[in-house]
């Protein structure tokens, strides 16, 4: 993805700035997964007197980096089930005005002159 600060990618710029939140965590998660994959490389050339510890070490930045994705997945969720209320309510607000919204419509199509305007 990139590393943040350092040739940072321009939608991470705009995130930065438009969605702090997220951009945490993604910085987290980029990390996060960096530090994964260099330990782990490390594990496979380790000396096997030292290969407990870095596992024990890896199991660790794996289970910070399970806990950074699952806050981001929560996080989308929530903005989701947020966007679903505001289209649900969206929607009643139309179906309550609907002959008002048929009836404006059928005047811009017809070309009739509405009553209601000044």
């Amino acid at each position: 993805m990139g590393m943040p600060g350092m040739g940072m990618p321009p939608d991470w710029q705009r995130m930065k700035q438009a969605d702090p939140e997220m951009y945490e965590l993604l910085v987290s998660d980029d990390e996060l997964d960096r530090q994964a994959v260099e330990l782990a490389d490390q594990v496979r050339r380790a000396k096997p007197e030292d290969r407990e510890k870095l596992k024990t070490e890896l199991i660790a930045v794996v289970g910070k980096h399970f806990e950074v994705r699952q806050q981001r997945r929560e996080l989308q969720l929530k903005r989701m089930e947020e966007e679903i209320q505001r289209l649900k309510g969206a929607i009643k607000t139309r179906n309550d005005a609907r002959d008002e919204i048929v009836n404006k419509r059928l005047t811009e199509l017809t070309g009739d002159a509405n009553p209601l305007d000044f």
